[in-house]
């Protein structure tokens, strides 16, 4: 396992990389959704795809309690989490864990998540989402320093 980022800068090889990193990272500028609840959906995203460096860097940047942070993996039986909270999680399980079996998002999970939120903050909850999904394949294929942002690192 390597310490070092396999791919220096990717953005030296498709400059479009930059820009687009730029555009999805303002899906939640306007503060639609709590920051809480899209550090807790980045960390549980981090944790499915076995990433340390995502599962790392929410950790760093997360304004919550410890008890809530080293609960989102149990979610589901823990007692810190809203009812919001665990129809979030539940949708970034189901887009972001394989499903062997067909749908991945049931109307049943549609309808509970739209219980509680609006659909301009499901459609930004939906944005989050591809946000972290557009940066899997750099954090798991390049390999980047864990505790350091992809802007720091990838400068040259």
């Amino acid at each position: 396992m390597s310490t070092s980022p396999r791919i220096e800068n990717p953005a030296q090889h498709l400059p479009v990389v930059g820009e687009i990193a730029a555009a999805v990272n303002r899906v939640n500028e306007e503060g639609v959704l709590p920051k809480e609840l899209v550090t807790l959906v980045g960390l549980r995203v981090g944790q499915l795809v076995g990433s340390s460096y995502f599962t790392a860097r929410q950790l760093g940047e997360a304004e919550d309690t410890p008890e809530r942070l080293g609960a989102v993996a149990t979610w589901r039986t823990s007692p810190y989490f809203t009812e919001a909270e665990r129809a979030a999680l539940a949708l970034t399980e189901a887009v972001h864990t394989p499903n062997p079996t067909g749908e991945r998002v049931s109307d049943e999970l549609f309808d509970e998540a739209a219980k509680h939120f609006s659909d301009k903050e499901l459609v930004v909850l939906t944005g989050v989402l591809g946000q972290i999904g557009y940066f899997i394949p750099l954090a798991l294929i390049g390999s980047p320093k864990v505790g350091v942002s992809f802007a720091e690192q990838w400068q040259k």
